[in-house]
């Protein structure tokens, strides 16, 4: 998981040296007050300095540290304290400007970000394929404006999917939270200010927390763990906990003692956190809870003896660990471009090289930046800001759009360019598709990979006529079957009979799906939701043919044996290899794999053979040759991903279907 980042980083007031890195000239001093305190917070320091390691470490090695991701939650209470200082602070002295404020994160934020989003395009140049640096220029649009959290909650996959692991900016998701939280917080505070003696600014604070919370259960039970993930009101509360320290703070103070004792209890728990919590279900949810007290518990004991002896020694860490951040996430991803993902070597120098770059980025880039943008006045510096951050989001949409095109191996270009040659003629709408002139010769029923099949048996049915396709993505044609998060599948499996019934009988139906990923992964529940094992593959088994069965009675169905699937995404795989300065092989798997692992889609559809007559037809006599099914031929990918054709492979799959028209 990739974290938040902290909008205000504490930096002393005091020269160090001879700790670490630390000893290299590092002066904050010397270049500029970043902090909001009087007095440099050695335990808020070393949080970050846990956080970040945490995080790096989970992108690198997350058997090491399975819980890595949850430092995104000591990130955001953090900020929320500090966030909640000035603001609250400011308006009880009549010293808070709102217009300061949002320079002060202005000059945080932006450098570092404006760096990474500039300098990733150009070191990839010549590098990425066209697709895949279009997509980088895309998410740069969104991040630079602080809103990819938005656009990462409507792609598709997730957080956690495999394919975000090759996403170069998936981590700023975190700040995009954060600035929408800079946003709404000091308006919030100045407005609760304004009525403070009718209304306590410490409970309402606490009342957004316990409704953000709330508000999380909810989502977690309904499913939509992506908004919960990404979403600022999902997240608030987290950074809420923060604020509620600081105004608990102001009324409370620990014996030397307590706080002691406190202290330890909190890092504890976030220790605890990191290593046991795993990313299994909804988060944030109820074990999010242990980062946020653990970090609310540190940060409120204010005991700093416990950290010092640590800190002094490793402050650079804490103090770099927003460029740190940034700069850890795209190594992670090339490291996963290369494969090598569980080299210790490359793991090891990935994670040294992201401290490295991150301490490097912070001296050179955000503490010279913030000491020039200091210089100017107010109108110059927010024109300094309005012309970079345009420019940037301009920059990103100049390569979105193809404006500007990159130079990269035309080889890898052409292979990486397959994962979008696919159909695209789906409405998702009506669930219809259209396809070539004239009387209606077939119709194409099922999910995405009857979708992706489409056009083969449209190029078939030339001659014969037009087809038109019926297919709902990640929904298998089941009777009385329910598809997890589908709740549209179940609806369009009970529309499928009466739609067929306008289509003259004579009109075949051909059935395609990815059958056995669905019984495998138990995506698919039935009235009874306990029976499992044997038990469930057979009413399983029964719900297939029951479908065949019924729409046979009809018109002449034809089955489709299930497409092959590979193990590795195919155009992604070879084209990374090639890119990788490696000579890959063709794509494939054993025949006999594939024939193991759908025996029972095999058999079932045999079964509805016998039951009641419907046809067969096999696309592994044309896939699959000398005993290994291909997923590439001569380097030229025949699927879009590792499960779906493409309509390169779906020239191959021509000649089966049209012995449906003879």
């Amino acid at each position: 998981m990739k974290l938040g980042i902290l909008a205000a980083f504490l930096v002393p007031h005091r020269h160090f040296t001879g700790y670490g890195m630390a000893n290299l000239s590092l002066s904050i001093e010397s270049t500029e007050r970043y902090s909001v305190d009087s007095q440099f917070r050695q335990d808020i320091n070393l949080l970050r300095g846990i956080a970040i390691v945490s995080v790096v470490f989970y992108h690198f090695a997350a058997q090491l540290l399975p819980g890595g991701f949850a430092a995104v939650d000591v990130f955001f209470v953090i900020s929320g304290f500090l966030m909640t200082k000035i603001i609250a602070g400011g308006l009880e002295a009549q010293t808070f400007s709102l217009l300061r404020f949002y320079t002060a994160r202005c000059k945080r934020i932006i450098p570092a970000l404006l760096a990474l989003c500039l300098l990733l395009p150009l070191l990839m140049w010549f590098w990425l394929p066209a697709l895949e640096f279009r997509r980088l220029g895309n998410y740069i649009s969104y991040a630079i404006l602080f809103i990819s959290n938005i656009k990462l909650n409507k792609d598709a996959g997730g957080y956690f999917a495999t394919s975000s692991h090759e996403n170069w900016l998936l981590h700023t998701w975190s700040l995009s939270v954060e600035w929408q939280f800079y946003l709404a917080l000091p308006l919030l505070l100045m407005a609760l200010h304004l009525v403070r003696k009718r209304i306590s600014m410490m409970f309402s604070l606490m009342l957004l927390a316990i409704c953000s919370f709330i508000g999380c259960v909810i989502y977690a039970s309904a499913g939509n763990l992506s908004s919960l993930f990404y979403l600022m009101p999902f997240r608030a509360w987290e950074m809420l906990c923060g604020g509620l320290v600081w105004f608990i703070s102001q009324r409370y103070t620990f014996s030397r003692a307590r706080a002691r004792l406190s202290a330890l209890v909190g890092y504890l728990i976030i220790a605890a956190s990191v290593v046991l919590i795993t990313p299994d279900g909804a988060w944030p949810g109820y074990l999010t809870l242990f980062p946020v007290l653990g970090t609310m518990l540190v940060i409120a004991s204010n005991y700093q003896p416990l950290a010092e002896s640590i800190d002094r020694h490793c402050r650079w860490i804490g103090l770099s660990s927003y460029s740190v951040y940034l700069w850890h996430w795209p190594i992670a991803v090339f490291i996963v471009y290369a494969d090598r993902q569980h080299d210790a070597l490359w793991i090891t120098s990935g994670i040294a090289l992201s401290f490295l770059l991150g301490w490097l980025s912070w001296v050179l880039i955000e503490q010279p930046a913030n000491k020039s943008l200091s210089r100017l006045s107010a109108p110059a510096f927010w024109l300094v800001m309005l012309a970079t951050v345009s420019g940037c989001y301009i920059f990103g949409n100049l390569v979105k759009y193809q404006t500007l095109v990159n130079s990269p191996n035309p080889l890898v270009n052409q292979i990486a360019n397959e994962a979008e040659n696919k159909n695209r003629a789906a409405d998702p709408k009506t669930s219809l598709s259209y396809y070539g002139t004239g009387a209606l010769a077939a119709v194409i029923v099922g999910d995405s990979h009857a979708e992706a099949t489409a056009t083969a048996l449209a190029t078939a049915a030339q001659g014969h006529g037009s087809v038109m396709g019926m297919t709902w993505s990640g929904c298998p044609n089941l009777s009385d079957a329910h598809v997890d998060k589908n709740e549209g599948c179940y609806k369009f499996n009970k529309s499928l009979a009466a739609r067929l019934a306008d289509i003259p009988s004579t009109t075949p139906v051909v059935i395609v799906n990815r059958l056995g990923h669905y019984a495998e992964s138990h995506l698919v529940h039935f009235d009874d939701k306990n029976i499992v094992g044997i038990q469930y593959l057979h009413t399983y088994a029964e719900s297939m043919i029951s479908m065949a069965c019924a729409l046979n009675q009809h018109h002449k169905v034809y089955l489709v044996r299930p497409v092959p699937e590979m193990n590795v995404n195919v155009p992604r795989y070879l084209s990374h290899a090639l890119m990788m300065g490696k000579q890959p092989q063709d794509v494939s798997i054993q025949e006999a794999e594939y024939r193991k692992k759908t025996e029972f889609i095999w058999q079932a559809q045999d079964r509805a053979v016998n039951q009641c007559g419907v046809k067969v037809i096999d696309p592994s006599r044309w896939l699959c040759t000398d005993g290994r099914c291909m997923g590439s031929k001569n380097l030229q990918p025949l699927y879009f991903d590792d499960n779906h054709l493409s309509e390169t492979g779906n020239r191959v799959l021509v000649p089966m279907f049209k012995e449906i028209f003879r």
